[in-house]
């Protein structure tokens, strides 16, 4: 099962939209979800780690995989890339 985590901040404006995005693909596909915002220390940690440098940012599996809000058929695709 793949593991999602989305970094968000509570100033941006696509956020919202990626939140909406990946909870409606959970109803399709089976992988763990967590947001974490980018103003917390573990936020800060993981975009240190991973050298985010805006959000929304997706780490599917502890890779960046996504800035911005991916479109449905990219998330499909990295998730049967990635789920096994």
């Amino acid at each position: 099962m793949a593991n999602v985590t989305l970094l968000v901040s509570s100033t941006c404006s696509a956020c919202p939209s990626a939140k909406s995005l990946w909870k409606q693909m959970r109803v399709k596909h089976s992988f763990s979800y967590r947001e974490i915002d980018i103003s917390t220390p573990d936020g800060q940690e993981l975009a240190d780690r991973h050298s985010v440098r805006a959000v929304p940012a997706s780490i599917i599996n502890g890779r960046l995989t996504f800035v911005g809000v991916p479109t449905r058929q990219s998330i499909e695709k990295a998730l049967a890339g990635r789920s096994g």
